[in-house]
């Protein structure tokens, strides 16, 4: 009786182990994914390119400075925004 639960136990645990095992691994993947995406975004960032910010504003980039981006949302508005902030190039 008592090695039957400790035979089922270790079978668990092996179960739980491979699963967190597996889920690392795809999320390591996607974060790789994700971090070539915003170096390539960044990479292509130059001004006169359409841009859609992370809390959904629309612009155009002005120019670029090493930290930050000069965006105008409508005629004579422009902002001063975070490179990171970007989410999307759209054109």
């Amino acid at each position: 009786m008592l090695a039957d639960i400790a035979v089922t136990s270790l079978v668990l645990l092996a179960f739980i182990s491979i699963f967190i095992l597996i889920s690392q691994i795809i999320s390591h993947k996607n974060l790789n994914k994700k971090k070539k995406y915003f170096e390539d975004l960044h990479k292509n960032l130059k001004p006169g390119k359409k841009i859609m910010l992370t809390d959904g504003i629309y612009g155009e980039v002005i120019s670029l400075k090493e930290d930050y981006v000069i965006v105008s949302i409508a005629k004579d508005v422009e902002i001063k925004v975070s490179r990171y902030s970007i989410s999307e190039i759209l054109n």
